[in-house]
């Protein structure tokens, strides 16, 4: 679900969430957020919110077959098989 809302900026460059988004995402007075500025704009995330997206991204080149720790030894040899026919 998106929603909208119009916040002002104070002169120290403070944002007000509406206290309906802090409550949805479990944000209160000290909680930490992630302020990302990229091609869409601004997105602010909490760090759990963060983590889960990571998480999704990750699943989504998981091979269950075999292991991170694997893939990446396999790539680190194909890397020095390259460099020592060179």
């Amino acid at each position: 679900m998106s929603a909208t809302a119009v916040c002002r900026v104070d002169n120290q460059g403070r944002v007000t969430l509406p206290l309906e988004w802090r409550r949805q995402n479990g944000i209160s007075s000290g909680s930490e957020v992630i302020l990302i500025s990229g091609e869409a704009g601004l997105q602010i995330q909490t760090p759990q919110q963060s983590l889960h997206e990571a998480q999704q991204i990750v699943a989504r080149h998981w091979n269950e077959d075999r292991s991170p720790v694997d893939m990446l030894r396999e790539e680190r040899q194909r890397e020095a098989d390259a460099e020592g026919s060179r």
